[in-house]
């Protein structure tokens, strides 16, 4: 980078340190940026819906169109001239994001000369999927989702010989399906692109062995938001990745290379390798001549409510900040949970067995049912009964006062007693625990409190971004159908549920195939058909019953009571029955796709938050994005860094004068004037619950010991530990199995 390039960084920083002392300052800075970035501008125009704005403006100018984009027919269009192809396609694009759906290349006719002098845009979801993509019996994933539909829409435009332009031959404007939300548009597939600057600001921010995850991070914070990245976490993965592609057959050759090098410029430098038979590397050491001389020398508790949405995903219900973990403040904890919810009290709660806990929900929802999970089988009553007490005797454990209470407390934990309760998907206390896995990466005892929420906030919004992400997959495409033998009631499913879900009741419908009505009892009112599993002896029959005149249909092993979906048994018993329709009782209001609205938490909204941090933060991601492309297009050619030199020598002098003027920031932010609560102080640490942090000196004392070979308290064998396990997984695999053959 040119000395003059370096100037011009060093007088940007400055600015932005002026800058972030006010809502004038900033939105000064953001204008100038905005005029510079629209002149220089080509490849990159479809990362910001401000820029996407000016473009379009000045495109619809330059060709004489009147009308707004949203207004425009087939007669606006035909006939209006366009300079060159790459601007009758950037008027596309745009005008679809606008518009809300996304575009692909169609038609390309060329001349003798191979010159192109025909060129057509479609909808994405022209035309149709083919069969053979579709129909595949060797198919082992899930196929992608069906977007092609038969839109009609598209843009034609033919060069003109007379004129030198680009006219506008053929513009179809009517679409066969509903257009994404302004919250949507980000998923389309066209409209998810990285520019080139943050490309390079990702692959800078790669080299200093940041994460992908956290560059994401940092690009949605300094744009303002998910939607305005401008792509998708998994595009930024496949732009990184596709960097990477290519280079694998001399990766080897350059890191020989690098290391010789090393050799230049540090003479004490060491490296040795190995290659196999096909001279391949093998092994590889190295180390620098200080490490070679080096040798020689030889406290808040959080509390997360959380459940399920829609999709099945984990969704929150709340957060809390307690002093202590006692039954009393869990008490107000729920008090505060209902007040909130308008007294609606929850079917059902999860709780890891803490006793102030249990106390607290058992004395405000003494009518809730609480479930504290352990890993166990389905037994009947009998057979549990059986199984505990040869337990006791093979353990001598007939006096444990512990048994005693655990199985006094059956009915809370155990599968026999909790078939046909709805949990909501889980068995576990595992989406609580992911959550909490997802905050501690991030918060600190150090952190203030203010952050500490902040934080919180990020986790919600990552949630809801998710869940936003699905919604936008429901509306925009559909699954592929026809796959099971009841193609009537899989489509009537895939209408009405979620993604997830439908999967979730499409998998009980293909296992139904394998189960066979062997009974069929005719009543009055009612059909009972005794359903059993093909070719097996051990799996128990069970009864479905369907009536008639209510039309509604259950099932003696409580899938649905307990899944929340219906089992394959009563698939079985309606394919026997001949239903055409799904029974209204096995409809789930919970999994419907319009069950529920989706409220995305934006950054832009903390902007009313009263710490001046924040606001300063905030000011900086917003205009820290037009700052790369601004830095970015200065380093293309003399001339451009010349008028970014020229423009920020302009704009340092603005600002500094402003600051001398105006002096003290503004009291209210966005209009908005916040409350302040007087005397109230920071709250004192207190310890959790677990085993305390060790002390520096207790973690030396540790680290000097000889360490021991690690056993693995699975198979007793070391080397390993219990989570990567070969034993331990095959264990798992099988009790999974046999714990959903429970419901056969």
């Amino acid at each position: 980078m040119s000395t003059s390039m370096q100037t011009l960084i060093s007088y940007f920083l400055l600015i932005f340190l002026i800058n972030l002392r006010s809502t004038l300052f900033y939105n000064v800075t953001l204008k100038i940026f905005f005029n510079f970035v629209c002149n220089f501008r080509d490849e990159d125009q479809y990362s910001s819906v401000d820029i996407d704005s000016i473009r379009m403006r000045k495109l619809m100018e330059s060709a004489n169109i009147g009308k707004d984009p949203s207004d425009l027919l087939e007669e606006d269009m035909v006939g209006v001239e366009f300079k060159s192809v790459e601007e009758a396609e950037s008027f596309y694009h745009i005008y679809s994001k606008i518009i809300g759906f996304s575009v692909r290349k169609n038609q390309c006719r060329k001349n003798q000369a191979g010159i192109v002098t025909t060129r057509s845009w479609c909808c994405s979801n022209e035309g149709f999927r083919r069969t053979k993509y579709i129909k595949n019996p060797n198919r082992v994933r899930e196929p992608r989702s069906e977007i092609r539909i038969g839109c009609r829409a598209m843009f034609r435009v033919c060069y003109s010989k007379i004129t030198k332009l680009w006219v506008v031959k053929e513009f179809r404007a009517n679409h066969n399906h509903c257009m994404a939300t302004d919250m949507q548009k980000h998923f389309l597939r066209s409209h998810r692109k990285i520019s080139a600057a943050e490309l390079e600001q990702a692959k800078l921010l790669k080299e200093a062995e940041m994460k992908t995850s956290e560059i994401w991070n940092l690009f949605v914070h300094q744009n303002g938001g998910w939607d305005k990245v401008g792509c998708t976490k998994k595009d930024l993965y496949n732009s990184l990745a596709a960097g990477r592609r290519g280079v694998d057959d001399l990766d080897a050759n350059t890191t020989l290379t690098f290391l010789q090098s090393k050799l230049d410029i540090d003479p004490e430098f060491f490296y040795a390798y190995m290659v196999d038979e096909e001279s391949r590397l093998t092994h590889l050491f190295w180390a620098d001549g200080a490490s070679r001389f080096d040798y020689e020398l030889c406290q808040m508790p959080l509390v997360v409510l959380v459940g399920s949405n829609n999709h099945g995903m984990t969704c929150v219900f709340g957060f809390a900040l307690i002093q202590n973990e006692t039954a009393e403040t869990y008490t107000w904890v729920l008090q505060k949970f209902l007040e909130c919810m308008k007294d609606k009290l929850p079917e059902t709660i999860l709780t890891d067995g803490c006793r102030s806990m249990n106390k607290a929900i058992k004395d405000l929802m003494p009518s809730v049912f609480r479930f504290c999970p352990f890993f166990n089988r389905y037994y009947s009553v009998d057979e549990f009964d059986l199984r505990w007490n040869k337990m006791l005797l093979d353990y001598n454990a007939e006096n444990n006062e512990w048994a005693k209470a655990l199985y006094s407390s059956r009915h809370q934990w155990a599968d026999t007693h909790l078939r046909g309760s709805y949990f909501g998907g889980s068995t576990a206390t595992n989406r609580c625990e992911s959550m909490n896995a997802f905050l501690k990466r991030f918060l600190d005892e150090k952190l203030p409190l203010w952050r500490a929420l902040q934080h919180c906030e990020h986790g919600l919004a990552a949630l809801r971004y998710g869940e936003l992400g699905k919604h936008a997959a429901d509306k925009l495409s559909t699954p592929v159908l026809k796959r099971t033998s009841m193609s009537e009631i899989e489509e009537q499913f895939a209408s009405i549920y979620t993604r997830n879900m439908f999967l979730e009741v499409r998998n009980q419908i293909t296992r139904s195939e394998k189960y066979n009505v062997i009974r069929h009892h005719k009543l009055k009112a009612s059909d009972i058909c005794t359903i059993k599993k093909y070719l097996s002896k051990d799996h128990p029959k069970r009864k479905v019953t369907f009536k008639r005149i209510e039309r509604e249909i259950s099932c003696d092993c409580y899938w649905l009571e307990t899944k929340g979906i219906p089992c394959r048994h009563v698939f079985a018993a309606m394919k026997h029955l001949h239903l055409s329709d799904i029974p209204r009782n096995i409809i789930k209001n919970r999994w419907l796709k319009e069950c529920k609205d989706i409220y995305l938490s934006s950054p832009d909204a903390q902007r009313r938050f009263v710490n001046p941090d924040m606001i300063s933060s905030k000011r900086y991601g917003g205009i820290n994005s037009q700052a790369n492309l601004f830095l970015y297009y200065c380093k293309k050619s003399p001339k451009v860094q010349q008028r970014g030199m020229e423009l920020m020598s302009t704009l340092l002098v603005e600002m500094q004068k402003m600051v001398e003027d105006v002096g003290e920031e503004e009291k209210t932010i966005n209009g908005a004037v916040h409350e302040v609560h007087d005397g109230i102080k920071e709250p004192h640490p207190v310890a959790t619950k677990g085993r305390p942090p060790q002390s520096k000196s207790s973690q030396q004392n540790s680290s000097q010991k000889s360490a021991k070979a690690r056993i693995c308290r699975v198979c007793k064998k070391s080397g390993h530990d219990y989570r990567n396990c070969k034993v331990r997984k095959r264990k798992c695999e099988e009790s999974m199995e046999e714990d959903d053959d429970d419901f056969e």
